[in-house]
């Protein structure tokens, strides 16, 4: 099958919309999150569905979007107080002179996974291959990263940038592309139809995730960051409780017949945006609760964006690091 050339070029400031963030005066305990359909955003979903965020007195609506930059548009035009994004994105926007903070981070994990057809077994046999990625973000850094580590250069590899998470799996599913970097849930749609896992976030020792709002939603929002946290990190042990206790049964050797039934995870998310495997197929992995980029991440994901000369201003950690006044 001839492979397909996609190109989109994306070039998103916060600054440059005159549409303003819209604040809901009507209730300051409302906070509306744009978010992905992926194993990242899970906390989220969860601690809505179930009830935590309702408890802790904070309503959260989540904005599912197939695309981040889709997602990036709904934070930029004020349509979301607050997305969940990447470290690189919310440098970019800094570095453009937005006024936007990261108010907490997490692991960001992501995958390069290659065709069945293409028979890529490492990352040094890459090279002028063809891998789907999302440019200017995490995504774009991490394929750099991989192939830095294999001594090639960014421009040793092909990146078509393919937006829609769903069109870039099918692609790899199709063996229309050599590859793409994908996140859970669609890493394991991918490799369920044959693909394969090459390197992972986990391998470089990247852990780049962001929820990123801006100067004036903080202000009205700034009692209530508190409580996304907490609430996330609810969600995150109760998660991680049910993906142990399924792992626990699995490598059970006593256990006489039957299969353990894997946690219905996948339930949380939208229902026509999710993958079309079983949870048993998905490679759950226990997460992490919620903290601040470290210096050392922060200082990582500059030099990245400086490299790619993406960042139109210097800026100090402290300015986009959120502390509560």
């Amino acid at each position: 099958m001839a492979k397909v050339f996609v190109v989109c070029f994306l070039t998103l400031a916060c600054s440059g919309n005159k549409e303003q963030t819209k604040q809901n005066t009507d209730d300051s305990l409302s906070i509306r999150l744009a978010v992905l359909p992926v194993v990242d955003c899970l906390p989220y979903y969860y601690a809505t569905d179930e009830g935590i965020y309702d408890s802790l007195g904070l309503h959260v609506k989540l904005l599912t979007y197939g695309a981040a930059m889709d997602a990036d548009t709904a934070f930029c035009k004020g349509h979301a107080d607050g997305i969940v994004t990447d470290m690189v994105k919310a440098c970019i926007w800094k570095g453009a002179g937005d006024s936007v903070k990261v108010v907490m981070s997490g692991e960001l994990k992501l995958y390069l996974m290659t065709a069945f057809s293409a028979r890529i077994r490492q990352t040094s046999s890459l090279k002028e291959k063809i891998i789907g990625i999302t440019r200017h973000s995490a995504v774009d850094m991490f394929t750099d990263e991989f192939l830095w580590q294999a001594r090639f250069v960014s421009t040793d590899l092909n990146k078509p940038q393919i937006n829609n998470l769903s069109i870039r799996c099918l692609m790899v599913d199709q063996n229309q592309y050599d590859g793409a970097v994908m996140p859970e849930p669609f890493a394991s749609e991918c490799e369920a139809r044959g693909a394969r896992r090459i390197k992972s976030t986990d391998d470089l020792g990247l852990t780049l995730s962001a929820v990123v709002m801006r100067d004036s939603v903080l202000k009205t929002h700034k009692d209530n960051i508190r409580l996304l946290k907490e609430g996330y990190n609810i969600a995150v042990e109760r998660i991680n409780k049910l993906i142990g206790d399924y792992q626990a049964e699995v490598n059970d050797t006593t256990r006489l017949y039957g299969e353990p039934e894997a946690p219905t995870l996948m339930s949380y998310l939208p229902q026509d945006m999710r993958v079309e495997i079983p949870d048993s197929l998905v490679q759950y992995r226990k997460m992490g609760k919620a903290t601040m980029p470290n210096d050392s991440t922060l200082a990582r994901v500059v030099r990245w964006c400086k490299g790619r000369e993406l960042l139109k201003k210097d800026f100090q950690a402290s300015d986009i690091i959120y502390k509560k006044e």
